[in-house]
């Protein structure tokens, strides 16, 4: 391993992003908080893979909601790997940002409309480790490319502004019942990416059903859906509209639709 390499906030902040993310280790006992951002910091790293940068998130006037240790410290540090991809503990932090700081700005929004990471510095920000990320990893033994669900850090809300209304689901989200898959071998269905992500969805816990869904084809190609999977509102809008019920392990039931 090589020595790490300082970067300035101004160099960490131009790589950095809340938008346009790519399709494609915690060394702090704090996993739910609030905290003044002071700056965003940054170092290089050697891996197995190569150089990387990480982004370092500092804090003051902690109010530690939740860590795995006692924790009395008034300041903290998070560290988030810097990555373009959206399925990265980045993407998933950058989205979370977006869709605190952004929240009803249009995804096509012109770019210079759209607020970057250096907003919240100097907020007091609600910072959470939340699980069930779908993060693409290689077996060390196989080789094999498949899907780990991964702890990552998100936003909140930031004290003062309020958080974002959860958005609503589309209609037909909450309109589609579960559709079978085909019967016959070799069938191509007639089924849409919300019928699909219902259809999978029924039965499964949220990061089982997320292993499913980021490799179902059907639900690949349309990538409105992914988006509103990865910002969790296909969730929240089926629950909001009671189409769906949750076990007390988790599991998701898809409530049928009443007979005519």
């Amino acid at each position: 391993m090589g020595d790490n390499v300082p970067l300035t906030q101004d160099q960490i902040l131009a790589q950095l992003m809340t938008r346009g993310f790519e399709e494609g280790f915690q060394r702090t006992t704090l996993r739910d908080f609030w905290g003044k951002l002071t700056s965003v910091t940054g170092e290089m790293r050697s891996g197995n893979s190569g150089a990387y940068a990480v982004a370092l998130y500092n804090f003051e006037e902690l109010e530690v909601v939740h860590a795995t240790e006692v924790y009395t410290s008034p300041i903290g540090q998070i560290e988030v790997p810097v990555s373009t991809k959206a399925r990265s503990k980045m993407g998933y932090f950058g989205a979370s940002v977006d869709r605190v700081i952004n929240f009803g700005l249009p995804l096509d929004a012109p770019q210079e409309q759209v607020k970057t990471q250096g907003y919240i510095i100097g907020k007091m920000l609600h910072m959470k480790l939340t699980g069930g990320h779908s993060i693409p990893s290689k077996d060390d033994v196989t080789g094999e490319w498949g899907e780990k669900p991964t702890d990552c850090w998100e936003l909140i809300e930031i004290r003062g502004e309020g958080p974002p209304a959860p958005a609503p689901a589309p209609a037909a989200t909450v309109a589609q019942p579960p559709v079978p898959p085909p019967t016959q071998a070799g069938a191509v269905p007639a089924v849409d990416a919300i019928a699909q992500a219902l259809n999978l969805l029924d039965g499964k816990t949220e990061q089982a059903w997320h292993q499913a869904v980021f490799v179902d084809p059907i639900i690949k190609a349309d990538t409105e859906v992914i988006q509103t999977i990865i910002n969790r509102q296909f969730l929240t809008g089926l629950e909001g509209a009671k189409k769906v019920t949750k076990d007390a392990d988790g599991t998701y039931h898809v409530v049928p639709l009443p007979a005519a």
